[in-house]
């Protein structure tokens, strides 16, 4: 499985479809603008394992501001959102202040309409806590970063997080991973962005991570995969 992945950044994105498929490996495939979302409409038809998502990456939002009329006009066509949220990285207020409100526009349209949402929030997981409060749907946090009081409080909402195997080469990964329960964890690659991926996506990275799970619970890894599976399936399952 793979929670979190962009399809769209790789050359051949019809063979990697027909590998997901071959691998029967459910998969939410981000986008990064409603732009990009909409050259790939229905794109996903004929595969039963990927669903592909529309965006509006944070850090794309300065140089393409005004995308949110678009962004209203495609969401009818998925239940799937993704990649959005806020960064942080650049401490700039004016650019902070319209993903701000790019972000509120997203959940008000998505709000109450049973959407998977796969949201970004790297340096800004308490200002994402702050703007998701009240909102209807359902909410993957993909690779959290942030302060362990934002993801105790993130799982106390039932909030979801994708990990990748990226998150077990640091302490602070690691120590993220361990502070969710495991009832929450659903698994991402991110690829292209990750080391091993660049040119060819592969789910091999899935038995990494059962693995890692594994020796933090001290239990069978095929009772993790089975975990996670389910966890998976309950995600998806919300959309009907």
């Amino acid at each position: 499985m793979d929670a979190h992945m962009h399809f769209d950044l790789y050359k051949d994105k019809n063979q990697v479809l027909k590998y997901i498929e071959n691998e029967k490996s459910y998969t939410i495939a981000v986008t990064n603008l409603p732009d990009i979302y909409r050259r790939y409409l229905n794109f996903d038809r004929d595969y039963k394992y990927t669903k592909i998502a529309i965006g509006y990456h944070p850090e794309l939002v300065k140089d393409f501001p005004d995308q949110m009329d678009l962004f209203r006009s495609l969401l009818i066509h998925t239940r799937y959102v993704g990649e959005i949220g806020l960064d942080g990285s650049l401490k700039d207020n004016k650019i902070m202040n319209k993903q701000e409100a790019i972000f509120d526009g997203v959940l008000d349209a998505c709000s109450g309409k049973k959407k998977i949402m796969s949201i970004h929030s790297r340096r800004a997981s308490k200002q994402v806590l702050n703007h998701l409060e009240g909102f209807e749907g359902t909410v993957i946090l993909h690779w959290f970063s942030g302060r362990i009081q934002d993801l105790e409080e993130a799982v106390d909402r039932g909030y979801f997080f994708s990990i990748n195997p990226q998150m077990l080469k640091s302490n602070s990964g690691k120590n993220i991973i361990t502070h969710i329960p495991v009832e929450r964890i659903l698994l991402e690659s991110d690829a292209p962005f990750i080391p091993g991926m660049k040119n060819n996506y592969s789910v091999e990275f899935n038995k990494d991570i059962f693995n890692f799970i594994s020796n933090v619970y001290k239990v069978d890894e095929k009772q993790v995969m089975m975990r996670i599976k389910t966890n998976f399936a309950e995600v998806i399952k919300k959309e009907d």
